[in-house]
């Protein structure tokens, strides 16, 4: 099937240079999942913007301190954490709201933990949505 790109109320094909001006853009505008990593700290500085930060062997209590940088509503954050074969007490910023789950206290050995969450505008507090753990 051949879809052809037509501008605005005109009916004429788009140039080369139109379709490649309109790729552009949607590059430059897409929702990129940006993934970074740490092995531990005491204190946990996840960016915010749409990001996973995966903590790969915490050996150590640690305070889940309020993201990096400037976030827009709607911007998505995955934490991924996991300790070091021994659970880990943590501590959460007051910037994290749980919505419908409850925001863990500690680790659980051995076991890798995902917690999700989304950028609240309205209330500037990052709305965990989801938790789960490995099985």
């Amino acid at each position: 099937m051949t879809t052809i790109v037509t501008r605005a109320g005109k009916g004429s094909p788009l140039t080369n240079a139109e379709v490649d001006a309109n790729f552009t853009n949607l590059d430059a505008n897409k929702l990129e999942l940006i993934v970074t990593e740490i092995a531990s700290a005491s204190t946990i500085t996840p960016p915010s913007e749409n990001t996973q930060y995966n903590v790969t062997a915490l050996a150590v209590a640690a305070t889940i301190a309020a993201p990096s940088g400037s976030p827009t509503a709607g911007k998505k954050l995955i934490l991924r954490l996991e300790d070091n074969g021994t659970a880990r007490v943590l501590t959460w910023n007051a910037i994290y709201r749980a919505i419908g789950v409850t925001l863990p206290s500690t680790t659980m050995l051995g076991k890798t933990m995902y917690i999700g969450m989304s950028y609240n505008g309205t209330d500037t507090k990052w709305d965990v949505i989801a938790i789960n753990v490995e099985v």
